[in-house]
Formats: structure tokens, sequence, C-alpha cells
């Protein structure tokens, strides 16, 4: 399959660039979205419409559209402004991507019990997780794995699978 083409992409990333993000945040980030990322930083798809299976299972289709996929370390919309951002809403395994033009996100999993895969969380309706509050050290634990909380739906196994 041939790439999907971007326009309005920042500046070129290097390896030491994604290192760099992977080590401020504490996670691996998949193979194919760090390729995607030195072959188009940020920007839109040119094909910016993507179907999902229904949510709710009644055999639908929903079109989601993405708005811009972040870009890292250059741009006004970063990976990283992102993160900062959103990390207090999102469970510590989902990483925001994309949006659209709404503010929804389009985020992927760096857990390891869906490494990879890709969600849509809708603001209107996605519920943050909670972690469990421990007395004894006055701390709050993460959630559960794929514990996302509600307004998640799950896209694709992978980001190539994705696109």
């Amino acid at each position: 399959m041939e790439p999907l083409v971007f326009k309005g992409t920042e500046r070129p990333i290097t390896p030491v660039d994604l290192q760099a993000v992977e080590q401020q945040y504490s996670f691996t980030l998949p193979d194919d979205y760090k390729a995607h990322l030195l072959r188009s930083n940020g920007g839109w798809p040119v094909r910016d419409t993507f179907f999902q299976p229904d949510p709710e299972g009644k055999g639908q289709v929903v079109k989601r559209s993405v708005n811009s996929f972040y870009a890292v370390r250059y741009g006004d919309d970063t990976l990283e402004e992102s993160m900062e951002s959103l990390r207090s809403d999102l469970h510590p395994d989902l990483v925001p991507f994309a949006d659209d033009a709404g503010g929804d996100q389009f985020v992927l999993s760096v857990g390891s019990q869906d490494y990879g895969s890709i969600y849509y969380i809708s603001h209107e309706f996605y519920t943050p997780p909670e972690g469990e509050y421990n007395e004894d050290t006055d701390e709050y634990t993460s959630p559960a794995p794929l514990d996302y909380g509600s307004g998640v739906n799950f896209l694709a196994p992978s980001f190539t699978a994705f696109l």
C-alpha cells in the first residue's frame, strides 16, 4: 500500500528527536508510527476520512475525519504539547497523535496488552478512567490496563492498519 500523502508538515525530525520524546514520557512508540513521523512530521492527510465499525454494534459504519496530526518538536500543535495538556485526563497508556475539527482525539496505545492499537476519543462522551486511592501512601494508582474510560472507541489494531 502506498503511504498516505500529507500536506502542511513541519520540519523533518530525526530518530534522536523521537528517542527524546520517548524518554521524556517513559514510553516506546510503535515502529510504524515512528516511521510515519520520520516521513511526515505533523500536517494533515489529503485523504482525511476514515471509517470505523459501529461502536454500538448495530452494523453501521461511522465516518471519522482527521483535522491534523501532531508534529514532534516543531510547529504549533505538537505531540509534546498534547501530552502536557491531556496527560491528566488520559489513561497513561494512551498517546494523542491527531485530532478532528471538533477537538476529539485520535490516540494510540503504548500499553503491553494492546500495544499500537488506535482509538478515537469523543470528548462529548468521554469520562476519564480513575485509579485507586491508597490511604496509606495518600496517592492514587494508575487505572487498570485497558480501562480507558467511556467514550473511547477502538479503530484499528495498528497505526498502519489505521492509515
